[in-house]
C-alpha cells in the first residue's frame, strides 16, 4: 500500500466516520477511487512527425477577376 493509497483511505474513514454517520446514520458515498495511470506513449522523432506531413506547397496569389479602369 503506497502513500497515496494510504492517503485516500483515510480521508474516506475520516469522511465516513466523521461527517456521514453523525449526518445520515449511516455512510452514503462510496470511496474513493485513484485515477489510474496510463502508460507513457512512446514519444516520436521529428522525422515520423513529418512524415505525416505532406511537403510545404506555396499557394498563388488570388487573381482579380475585374480591372478597375481609370
Amino acid at each position: 500500500m503506497g502513500f497515496w493509497n494510504g492517503l485516500t483511505s483515510a480521508m474516506d474513514d475520516i469522511r465516513h466516520k466523521v461527517v456521514e454517520e453523525p449526518t445520515y446514520g449511516r455512510e452514503v458515498t462510496g470511496n474513493i477511487e485513484l485515477p489510474q495511470q496510463e502508460p507513457p506513449v512512446e514519444p516520436t522523432s521529428w522525422e515520423a512527425a513529418a512524415q505525416d506531413i505532406e511537403p510545404f506547397q506555396q499557394a498563388e496569389p488570388p487573381q482579380r477577376g475585374l480591372e478597375m479602369e481609370r
